[in-house]
């Protein structure tokens, strides 16, 4: 029982960490969107909307206005898409900066435990060596 009691503590703190990190991938513009993404979206094609509806429709814009302010649209909103993909590139360097930091030190403390071994061998070989010469 203390096992299965153990291994479902570690399942939850698992989960836990899981829901933690995708909270935190998700405020930076992951699978889940945030809501501000979503506002924007909702203004960008609202704008788009009462444009079509004002200058095509209604004929209260003139066409160079409404070809204008379009294009500023799409402009803005191909500058937030790149601003939002930034966001993204630089968690995902500050990712990979952690783990090759990590692995470095791992690395470290491999070669330290392989130098230790080595002389450990050359001991242990060394005194078998001397055994043998005694015997």
């Amino acid at each position: 029982m203390k096992g299965e009691d153990q291994l479902k503590q570690e399942l939850d703190d698992f989960k836990k960490e899981k829901d933690r990190i995708s909270n935190i991938v998700g405020q930076i513009g992951g699978s889940k969107g945030n809501s501000n993404n979503n506002l924007i979206n909702i203004a960008f094609f609202g704008i788009l909307f009462a444009l079509i509806i004002f200058g095509g429709v209604l004929k209260k814009i003139s066409l160079e206005i409404e070809i204008a302010a379009a294009i500023l649209l799409v402009v803005l909103k191909i500058a937030w898409m790149v601003h939002e993909a930034q966001k993204v590139s630089h968690f995902q360097f500050w990712i990979l900066n952690s783990l090759e930091f990590r692995i470095n030190e791992m690395n470290k403390k491999v070669r330290n435990i392989e130098k230790t071994l080595k002389k450990m061998e050359d001991n242990g070989a060394s005194k078998v060596d001397e055994e043998k010469t005694d015997i």
